[in-house]
């Protein structure tokens, strides 16, 4: 059932009853929660994946998305309901859908550039499918301009039809995180709607209304919806860079960063984040590029986003700085050393490793050191090598075993919480710890007979 020109009670009604087919293009890490979301209101959904095994594990009732708070008991609760199935079919999901929402990973080039064409390849393949009435919905986060600029007139083309008029357009940034998921959408945070005419941003509101607890705030336009999920990042990557600039500073006098952290964060006015290796993931070192590779803001010098993106890219580098100072002191060369990668995932309980720390310094270290070992709890062995070519361990003994350094660059719960005094006993001496996730005391480490070094850590 169409319905940009319901009433609400009538849209409401519509959905909880099955008669409104929703199709999720993007049967992923965030699209699936939400496809799962939709149809546990009662929403007819189709789950669109150009990933045929994705599909297929979703028709057999088996999960593709792991590790995500909530997905496992709401996702076998909508397959016995029996109202969300899965399919390759782009053009024909769209014929029979009323509703799209689109939530393709935006990736970069090596450019920094952003690569359209998987959102391209299912915008064109839904505009063969439009019909009149149909609302389509962005959720893919994207640059400000984009959609009125580079998605609506491919759907106009492919379909002959006119947005604003024949069918509805609008966007929706996702704003949730890997994980927790579909608690951030239902529980945490408003959801953010715009449609380029009132009309669609009612409707939309009135929709995301249904599974989104805490409300729905409505911009006034597209491209205001589109820079606010961009800011969102830059403003978490600027903050992360000032606290890793800060944790350089203090290395260069000799200040314990988290001391000082600590003390300047009693103040109201202060806070400080917790510096690390580096900012991972597919959203906060992707979306700065969203701006400072924008045309229309080629005119501007953008110092400040550039700097902190500059300044984050490099903490990677700056581990294997330590890592050289501290076997520097061992009379240890890189050779010589026994070195083990604590962590692939780039956050910690988030089997997710996209632009994670890890990659940059396990690709220095395959060129420069011959032993050479991976852990991380939610990685397999195999899948360790086939993400950065290490050979990976499957437990905490195994990678200190025999080890005479291990770099931490995750901040695992099992990694906070495990034992060290004992583990360090199964290392080769002397032995180095890098602390690249702020886990361990440097003063206790070195009371248990190994090195260390951390990010703007200093031994007192």
């Amino acid at each position: 059932m169409k319905i940009l020109n319901l009433a609400e009670q009538q849209i409401q009604s519509a959905v909880k009853s099955g008669e409104v087919t929703i199709a999720i293009y993007g049967a992923g890490k965030v699209g699936l929660p939400i496809a799962v979301v939709f149809a546990e209101i009662g929403a007819n959904v189709i789950a669109v994946d150009i990933d045929k095994e994705v599909v297929d594990k979703i028709n057999k009732g088996e999960n593709p998305v792991k590790n995500e708070e909530g997905l496992d008991e709401k996702f076998s609760f909508v397959i016995k309901k029996g109202n969300m199935k899965a399919t390759t079919e782009l053009v024909q999901s769209a014929k029979e859908s009323d509703v799209m929402i689109v939530i393709v990973p935006t990736i970069l080039d090596e450019d920094g550039i952003l690569s359209i064409e998987p959102l391209k390849r299912a915008i064109e393949n839904i505009g063969m499918g439009l019909e009149k009435g149909d609302l389509i919905i962005l959720e893919s986060t994207l640059p400000p301009n984009f959609v009125e600029q580079n998605i609506q007139p491919i759907l106009e083309k492919k379909s002959g039809l006119k947005a604003g008029k024949d069918f509805g357009l609008g966007f929706s940034p996702e704003r949730v995180y890997s994980g927790r998921i579909i608690p951030d959408l239902v529980d945490r945070y408003p959801k953010i709607v715009s449609g380029m005419d009132e009309k669609t941003t009612e409707v939309m509101g009135i929709l995301y209304s249904m599974v989104a607890r805490k409300g729905v705030i409505k911009l006034s336009n597209i491209r205001t919806a589109e820079a606010m999920k961009v800011f969102e990042g830059i403003y978490r990557d600027v903050n992360i860079a000032l606290a890793n600039e800060l944790a350089l500073i203090a290395e260069k006098l000799d200040i314990d960063i988290l001391e000082l952290i600590n003390a300047a964060n009693t103040q109201p006015f202060s806070n400080i984040l917790i510096p690390g290796a580096g900012v991972g993931g597919h959203c906060i070192p992707v979306y700065p590029y969203f701006i400072i590779k924008h045309e229309e803001l080629a005119g501007l010098s953008l110092k400040l986003v550039k700097a902190a993106r500059q300044i984050n890219e490099y903490m990677p580098h700056h581990i294997i700085e330590l890592l050289k100072d501290g076997l520097k002191e061992m009379d240890c060369t890189f050779r010589d050393a026994q070195i083990t990668i604590m962590g692939l995932a780039f956050r910690g309980d988030v089997k997710e490793y996209r632009n994670s720390p890890s990659l940059i310094v396990a690709d220095y270290l395959k060129k420069n050191s011959k032993s050479l070992k991976c852990y991380d709890p939610l990685f397999s062995e195999d899948e360790i090598f086939q993400v950065i070519g290490v050979p990976g361990v499957n437990s905490l003994k195994d990678a200190f075993r025999d080890a005479n350094c291990l770099i931490f660059l995750t901040d695992h719960e099992i990694f906070k919480s495990m034992d060290l005094k004992e583990y360090v006993k199964l290392m080769k001496k002397p032995g180095l710890i890098v602390d690249g996730r702020q886990l361990f005391d440097p003063q206790k480490v070195v009371e248990l007979g190994v090195r260390f070094k951390g990010v703007g850590r200093v031994i007192k």
